[in-house]
Order: C-alpha cells, then structure tokens, then sequence
C-alpha cells in the first residue's frame, strides 16, 4: 500500500524518465554561524557560509539536513550563501524550529522535491525534527501517486558517562514510539549527530531492533570508539589539536554521525532503494586515523574540499544515494484526509477518503477500529489508524489506511511556596506544556486572577482550570502548606551555585539529572544551553536571561523538582 497523493496541473507529455536519483546528506556543522567563545583558546573560523557552499557544491545534495544551527540567520546562510550561492533559486528550507540552543534544520532540491509536511518529536536535551517529502513525479496528475520520503534529524546527548547513554535510550526510543505510529509502507531515513561510541549503545539499540528497526546501509557495527578497523567511516574529529569554534579534537576516531534507513529503503519495497555502495563519511580516505584531515595527502577528495571539511566543522558530512522508481499504477487513486481529535485522549476525530479513478457508485467498509462504519468518512474517533476498503461499481477494490492525529496531552507542573508565619506569603507557580498555545487560567478560589503566578496566598487549597487556544481543558488542585517546605540549601543531594548569579549557573548533585529547563515567573520556558561538565555536575549558561527571578526545573528519577534562581 501507498501513499496516495492527488495535486491538479497540466503535463504536456509523458516523455519522462522513470528513475530519479537522491543524494541525502546528514552534517553537523558546529555552532553555526556565530560560534561560540566560551571553551578556553579557541579560533573563531571567518565566513563559514562560504566555506560551507566549497562543501555543498562538491556534494550537491538534494535533501540536506543539519544540527547545531543557532538562529534563522543560520538557515538563512545555508540556503542563500552556500547551496543557492552560485546565484541558483531551487532550493528551500523547512521551517525553522525547535527548543534550547542548537536546532535542526533541512534543505531540499525544489526541481525534485516538495516538502509536504513537518512536526516536531519532543525529546531532551534536543528535539528531533521530522519532514516528509514527496517526489516531483512527472505522471502525477495520471496516476494520482507519487513517492514519499520521511526524514528525521536528531542530535543525542553527547558524553560516554552511564547517565548520557541512558539520556540516549530515552531519546531513541521516543523517536521509535513515535515512528510505530507512522503509515506502514514510508520510506524513512534517520540521520543526525547520534553521539553513539558502538553498536551496544542502548540508544543505538533501540534504533536497529524491534519491530520498526532501522537498518545501517553499510552494515558495520562494533566498537566504533578509537578502532583502526573502522578508520574508513570514522566522522570525528576532523581536528587533532586546533580548536575552532569551540569544536572537538582528538582526530579521527569516531563514528559518531551516521544515516539510518527503514528495511523497505535496503529491499525497494515502496519505490526507493538504497544504492549500494554510495554510503560514504565525505572527506574521510581511510587514511586519518587519529590524525587531522589535513595531514598528508587524501587519495580520494580534492584539496579544497578538505581543506573546507577541516574548518567547517570537527565533524564530517554523511552521504548516501537512494534510486527512486516512480508508480506506474494506482487502483482507485484513493485521496485520505482527516479531522484530528480536538483534546488529546478525546474521540470526535474524522477519517475520510475519495476515490479518484474507478466506476462510481463507491461503498465503503472500514475495519473494527472504526466500528465497521460504511460511509466515506468515519466518524468519533480517537487518535489512531483506520483502514478502509473501497469497492467501485466494476467489482474493483482498493484499500487505504488513515491516521487520525491529536494534540499533544495539556501538562500542568507547579512550584508552589509555603506560608511558614501565617502572614499569606505563600504562591504557586505553574509552568504549562502541550496542548495548543496560547493558554488561560481561572482560579476558582481566586477571582480575578487569569495568570500562572498566584501570590500572596494563605495556607490551603486551591483550584486552577487552565484551557488551551483548542479550548481543551486541565484541572489541578494544588496545597499552600503552613509549614516551610523543603528549601535549595537544606537540601543535601542538590546544590545550585551562585544563587544570585550572573553568568554560569553550576548544580551539583548525586542523583542522574535527565532534562533541565529554566522557567520564567510567567511559565515561559527560556533558551538555555546546560554541559554537563562530569558526573553529576552541570553547568547552565545564563548569560542571555534577563535579570530577574527564575525557576529552574529538574526531572530526577522522574520526578520534576523545582527551584528558584536570581539573574543580576
């Protein structure tokens, strides 16, 4: 089964030829554009966007993803200075988003492809950026049916400590959740800074097991970490002693950025196939190992692409090629849509689907799922899949599943302050997630008040709805206690240090710390970067938030604690 995709224009002849082929590179390219100064002695390289395009038109990609872009000036660099730099218009980018400091971004050839869609998977301490593609098949508009492409871009935790290993499994098996939900016949590639040092990595697990298990093109696990034998496909670092933009060194000697494909991409069952042998660690000849890219000569990539490989970024670009075959057939060109669920958990979601070949009438029987309904659109759904069958008037059929999407589940946490005199000093903070922003609150005990702070309260009880712009609602009962709650400095597994700060916040503590965030007094979360330094020590840099006061958030053993922080 496929995806179905209908779009109206004309096509003068059918003179095409049935093949395509896709260059697909994932790169990470190092704090770009504006680097970063706070490592110690570091060189700052200039005019990246022109090192980059030396990069972008020796490969010319034609969907390129990227990790570690800091700003929209950053997506703006890429496609205007270096993959449109030569004065080219047929590239674009997707849409720019994400939280914390380092984002994803994609770029894709225009004369080939055309990005239907984009969503974020929400993952820590960096979120994983989804796109779904489509081939300009020329004979669209007569078979109704083209090829779909699914991307994913991840960066995962770096560090070899148990805790980031265990920071990864989660991350990893969030985007493997979340890809079971996905229509069975995609065609799917993972690509990204994986941060994995071997194939027993339980992240790099969760990726090629299971049910949906992802496939390395090249087939070639074990311990990647600081292994001659795998000298060929190392990706880090591109530097032995030189830092520049506050990247790695070290040399060659790590695996760390690799493309991922679904099994249908490795056997062409849905139109796409890997081509074999075009995998490639771009710029790496198999003869650098722990040594800098530029030592010596490379007997496979010209100079000048090293040379622009080397200060680019201590990471190497990955590359593969997938020949494409476009469908030369389409039952009853089936068309889905769908109305998702209004509140997360809720069932007034709608599937439908139109025939746009075959012999009308049409009859409809959707699966148990639906409860059997028989008309072109079900209806009182949950979020789910649903597959119909679709008979027309000849006896032929044709079969489409549809999913039903939902909003993200509206989450409420809270800091609340004690009222430890009597004197209605209490408050409760709330900090508000999923959903479907914009959000409103109404204190039932406190009339009036439409915030998330509520301040000034006596000992007791107190009731918030908070309703989402979708107008799904979430209720929480919180308790000012009269008695002084457990305080940062009383506590002895956690410390925050300075408190007043400035600049760097430091937290300390002997407990595995799995996401940090800083909240502002009004539930908006901030933009910060967090390292963590060694074992549970941790360093927040601070430097952009205004002065004011602060809540930061820590989940520990899964439980989220909360804590309060003053910027001067």
């Amino acid at each position: 089964m496929k995806y179905i995709f209908i779009l109206f224009f004309t096509v003068s002849t059918l003179a095409f030829a049935q093949d395509e082929t896709l260059s697909i590179v994932s790169y990470n390219l190092l704090n770009f554009p504006d680097g970063r100064d706070d490592c110690g002695y570091n060189t700052v390289v200039p005019n990246r966007a022109d090192t980059l395009k030396k990069i972008t038109d020796y490969l010319q990609p034609d969907i390129f993803v990227a990790c570690e872009v800091q700003t929209q000036a950053g997506v703006d660099a890429v496609l205007n200075d270096a993959l449109n730099g030569n004065g080219n218009t047929n590239y674009a980018a997707a849409l720019f988003s994400g939280s914390g400091y380092l984002h994803n971004a994609m770029f894709y050839n225009t004369d080939k492809l055309v990005l239907k869609e984009q969503h974020v998977v929400v993952s820590s301490p960096r979120d994983i950026d989804h796109y779904v593609l489509y081939l300009k098949d020329p004979n669209l508009s007569v078979f109704y049916d083209t090829t779909f492409i699914e991307v994913f871009m991840m960066h995962l935790k770096a560090g070899n400590s148990t805790s980031s290993e265990a920071q990864r499994e989660t991350q990893t098996q969030v985007l493997m959740d979340y890809i079971a939900t996905r229509p069975t016949d995609r065609n799917i590639f993972v690509g990204g800074d994986m941060n994995v040092y071997s194939s027993n990595d339980d992240g790099y697990k969760n990726l090629t097991s299971g049910p949906f298990a992802l496939k390395d093109p090249i087939n070639m696990p074990g311990d990647w970490n600081n292994t001659s034998s795998y000298s060929e496909i190392h990706t880090q670092s591109t530097r032995l002693s030189q830092n520049y933009d506050c990247g790695s060194k070290g040399g060659m000697d790590d695996r760390f950025d690799q493309i991922l494909v679904s099994q249908n991409v490795m056997n062409n069952t849905d139109n796409i196939e890997y081509q074999t042998g075009s995998y490639r660690a771009v710029g790496n000849d198999g003869n650098h190992y722990n040594s800098n890219l530029m030592s010596g000569s490379n007997s496979m990539y010209p100079r000048n692409v090293v040379r622009a490989l080397y200060y680019m970024s201590d990471h190497l670009p990955v590359e593969l090629k997938v020949d494409v075959t476009y469908p030369t057939e389409n039952g009853l060109a089936l068309v889905p849509s769908q109305e998702k669920v209004s509140c997360n958990g809720g069932s007034d979601g709608e599937a439908s689907i139109t025939p746009n070949l075959g012999q009308a009438p049409y009859t409809y029987l959707w699966d148990a799922n639906a409860n059997n309904q028989t008309t072109a659109t079900a209806t009182n759904l949950s979020a789910g899949t649903y597959c119909v069958t679709v008979t027309d008037d000849l006896g032929e059929t044709d079969a489409y599943c549809v999913t039903v999407s939902q909003p993200e589940a509206l989450m409420v946490n809270s800091f609340v302050a004690p009222d430890p005199n009597g004197n209605c000093d209490g408050s409760i903070q709330l900090i508000v997630a999923g959903g479907v922003s914009p959000y409103s609150y109404a204190w039932t005990q406190l009339s009036g008040n439409n915030q998330a702070l509520a301040t000034d309260l006596c000992a007791g009880t107190y009731e918030v709805v908070v309703t989402d712009a979708a107008g799904c609602e979430f209720v929480i009962e919180k308790t000012v206690n009269g008695t002084t709650g457990i305080s940062v400095e009383k506590n002895e597994k956690i410390r925050l240090y300075p408190n007043p700060v400035q600049d760097k916040l430091t937290i300390q503590t002997d407990k595995q710390i799995s996401d940090i965030r800083i909240m502002s007094v009004l539930g908006k979360e901030m933009q910060i970067q967090y390292t963590e330094i060694e074992e549970g020590l941790y360093e927040l840099n601070t430097r952009s938030l205004a002065a004011g006061t602060y809540i930061v958030l820590m989940e520990i053993d899964r439980v989220m604690s909360s804590f309060r922080i003053v910027i001067q």
